[in-house]
């Protein structure tokens, strides 16, 4: 899969929780760059 990694703040995440908390949940993965981050799949 393709995708794009975005650098977000803290806060940025939270208000993502909020908005995205009724369809999909949040996972912290690591990517093939060797990079961590979050992203979000359907519950």
């Amino acid at each position: 899969m393709e995708g794009m990694l975005f650098g977000v703040t803290e806060a940025e995440i939270l208000q993502a929780d909020e908005y995205e908390v009724d369809d999909y949940k949040r996972i912290e993965t690591v990517f093939k760059s060797g990079k961590k981050g979050f992203i979000y799949v359907g519950k």
